[in-house]
């Protein structure tokens, strides 16, 4: 081929390579996001609550991701060993040392879920005048406490004598997503709305799983639709969806006809701006009388009255009803379902809780509040002035938000579950105890609503029931004062 030839050969090579790679590719299609997994299953059906060694040990794991919640994960308990996630390996020597327990520690007298065994409740209300009633319940020395001072004592180690002392040993685990980040996602999945998440709407809950390192959202709808958005918008392995009954959380859950005469008792019928519920426990704070209830059955500086009298007005309320769990007082904690009111002049409040059927008069005094927070496993029972006394609860979740049918969501609460007889409309706000062996009352906590039951809501022999309440130590360390105790 003559020289000429070549060249033009060469140089028409040239021009389709060049075109060739000047033609521009097809747009590149995103890999598709795949759908968060799906579970049927209660992960925490059969937990069993740890003794009261490793319970106190846990509570310094806690202490420590809650002091630097972005390095640390939420710590859990496995085979009997607390594990301590970390999302930084400059954190993992700190995670990892040894847990010193208080020298001598000895179990709580904590009661127990099922009273049926233990010193039997008078049958009924004594009638004793309001002054003597005044008498026996003089402020316990802490009642003037703040908030503040609360919480600085949750964290300090209890003071004993000489002893041996034990220690914990956590093991360090290095994870993805960190306590704050978790806690985000579990705060955002129970309120924001369907325009940012479709599909939300159908939640109920969400817990974090910390053993998995993901938020566990319950709801109904489990569509691939729903997990993709999920996914999308936390990450894949952040969360999963436990998928439950398509059925709405009732959050308006005698003790009637309760009056001031001898004190007015925990478990009793009371009626608000905002509808009828029960009371929880007497409260003493500042000098004054007064009582707890759940923050959704009243509106701060309402009033309550129980079907007799006129009972008090509400001074302290963590929750907002149009919306659900509020910080107050310029905290940084989610209090639950929580309202404190303060009585009347001239009313009193005795430190006991009605016991038995919705129409019993049978009570028994309190003795304080457990040694410690809920755990997994824990069993309790509920004081509603509409179903009365239900025993055998259990729980199975703990710091879980919830998504009620009205709208509003609780932070923060702990739930249980049981078969038969389920929580009635009215229930809420009343107590959450134990029995010790003594016959009184151990204060757990304070009912906020349920589900479940079957079609009539009650609940037979064997249909599933809900409940959630707060936790006591939200109003201890919330609320001004403490509990009244006799």
């Amino acid at each position: 081929m003559p020289p000429t030839l070549l060249r033009r050969a060469a140089l028409a090579g040239c021009l389709l390579t060049a075109t060739l790679v000047a033609v521009p590719s097809p747009a590149a299609q995103a890999e598709p996001v795949p759908p968060v997994p799906v579970i049927t299953e209660d992960p925490y059906a059969q937990a069993t609550p740890p003794d009261y060694k490793l319970s106190y040990a846990f509570k310094e794991a806690e202490r420590r991701a809650a002091a630097k919640p972005d390095a640390y994960a939420p710590p859990y308990i496995s085979s009997g060993v607390i594990v301590a996630p970390v999302t930084t390996t400059e954190v993992q020597a700190e995670a990892g040392e040894p847990i010193a327990l208080p020298p001598q520690m000895t179990p709580p007298e904590d009661g127990t879920g099922d009273p049926a065994e233990v010193v039997p409740p008078p049958e009924e209300k004594e009638s004793v005048p309001p002054q003597a009633g005044i008498a026996a319940q003089s402020p316990p020395a802490e009642a003037g406490l703040s908030a503040a001072d609360k919480s600085a004592r949750e964290s300090a180690a209890p003071t004993t004598g000489p002893g041996d002392t034990w220690t914990v040993q956590p093991k360090v685990k290095l994870v993805k997503y960190s306590l704050n980040r978790l806690t985000a996602i579990k705060d955002e999945v129970v309120a924001i709305s369907p325009a940012e998440l479709p599909g939300v709407e159908k939640v109920t809950a969400a817990l974090v799983q910390a053993e998995h390192n993901r938020v566990i959202v319950e709801s109904a709808n489990a569509s691939e639709d729903f997990r993709v958005a999920l996914a999308t918008r936390y990450g894949v392995d952040a969360v999963v969806v436990r998928q439950v009954p398509d059925e709405g959380l009732d959050g308006s859950q005698a003790r009637w006809n309760d009056g001031s005469v001898g004190g007015f008792y925990g478990g009793a019928r009371i009626d608000t701006s905002v509808g009828y519920c029960t009371n929880a426990f007497s409260w003493r704070y500042g000098g004054y009388q007064a009582m707890i209830t759940a923050g959704h059955c009243t509106s701060l500086n309402g009033s309550v009255s129980t079907l007799v009298e006129y009972q008090g007005t509400v001074v302290k309320d963590t929750w907002n009803n149009r919306t659900g769990t509020v910080y107050i007082d310029g905290q940084s904690t989610y209090r639950g379902d929580l309202s404190l009111i303060r009585l009347a002049g001239g009313k009193t409040s005795a430190p006991r809780i009605y016991v038995g059927s919705s129409t019993s008069g049978s009570s028994r005094a309190v003795a304080g509040m457990w040694s410690r927070r809920p755990d997994y496993g824990d069993q309790y029972c509920t004081g509603g002035s509409t179903a009365g006394e239900l025993c055998g609860w259990k729980v199975n979740a703990l710091r879980i938000n919830v998504r009620y049918s009205d709208g509003t969501y609780a932070r923060n609460m702990t739930r249980g579950y049981k078969q038969g007889q389920c929580t009635r409309g009215g229930d809420s706000g009343g107590p959450i105890y134990t029995v010790n062996s003594a016959g009184k009352v151990v204060a757990k906590g304070v009912h906020s609503g349920g589900g479940g039951g079957g079609s009539d809501g009650w609940g037979g022999a064997f249909d599933p029931c809900r409940e959630y309440f707060t936790d006591i130590y939200e109003a201890y360390y919330g609320f001004p004062g403490v509990i009244a105790t006799g």
